[in-house]
């Protein structure tokens, strides 16, 4: 065999082996991307603490707070998350400006309680669960942390979100929740009120439970008009972002299918300088 079908053949078979590990390469970068995404589709980020983190939290006082002052009823939420690692808030989010008086209108001023009077049902019973469990989320139109039914003078007519999960510690994961509606207005509240709004239990189960749980809190209000208690809350203007708010960097997903070209690309280049050289030495 001459030295030039030898140099082909061993260039050929270079070749070969480049195109396959480039596959093998792309292959295993193909499965850390699977891996990755899987792993973000089953987090759920509790950045500035909380079941919504501070600027989810934020969005969603400001929309209750318009609901507020549009109907002039409170709306809140309590979570029961069950979750063991929770945290509360690390900054109190507020609403940028209270659309409720204090005390609001028709509020009965409330007498001050004498040393020794016992707390109403209903307060000592928030105060226990908050103090008991960690893992509960409150909030409301006031802010994080703030339930309008310990607030009367405030918050003379309300209406809160609940909902009770049960944590899994085998699976890490929500197993189950009981979600429903309290008020003190005169009307009949209930789960079947929020699956119609299209929030339901395997919705507050999924990938995006969390998102999801915003979205029952503030379908309160909608409810609430629905039922006629309260005339409808006007629509509100998508705010723009305030000013410093960057677009979150690229996940790392995108660098690794950048590799995964640039290794294809450069193993496909290859093979075509070696091809072309082979060629032009058989000629």
């Amino acid at each position: 065999m001459s030295g030039s079908g030898k140099r082909g053949k061993t260039a050929d078979t270079v070749g070969r082996q480049i195109v396959i590990w480039s596959i093998v390469l792309g292959v295993i970068g193909l499965i850390v991307v699977l891996v990755v995404a899987d792993n973000n589709d089953d987090e759920v980020g509790f950045s500035g603490g909380g079941l919504f983190g501070s600027e989810g939290a934020g969005r969603l006082v400001e929309r209750l707070n318009a609901a507020a002052g549009a109907q002039q009823i409170c709306y809140g939420w309590e979570i029961d998350s069950d979750l063991p690692g929770m945290t509360d808030y690390i900054t109190p989010v507020t609403p940028s400006a209270p659309a409720l008086r204090t005390p609001a209108p028709g509020a009965t001023p409330l007498p001050t309680p004498a040393p020794g009077t016992p707390q109403s049902e209903t307060e000592q019973r928030l105060r226990d669960t908050l103090a008991a469990e960690p893992g509960v989320d409150v909030g409301s139109n006031l802010g994080t942390g703030v339930d309008p039914r310990e607030r009367p003078q405030e918050c003379p007519r309300w209406v809160v979100f609940t909902a009770d999960y049960y944590y899994d510690i085998t699976e890490e994961e929500w197993t189950s929740v009981t979600q429903g509606i309290e008020t003190n207005l005169p009307l009949q509240l209930s789960p079947s009120d929020l699956r119609q709004a299209g929030i339901t239990e395997v919705d507050l189960l999924g990938d995006q439970a969390n998102a999801r749980l915003a979205d029952a809190v503030g379908a309160l209000p909608m409810i609430v008009a629905e039922k006629g208690a309260a005339p409808p809350v006007p629509q509100i203007d998508v705010q723009a972002p305030p000013a410093g708010d960057k677009i979150s960097p690229p996940g790392m997903a995108r660098y690794v299918w950048m590799g995964i070209g640039g290794v294809l690309v450069a193993g496909g280049l290859v093979w075509i300088v070696i091809a072309a050289v082979r060629s032009r030495r058989s000629a």
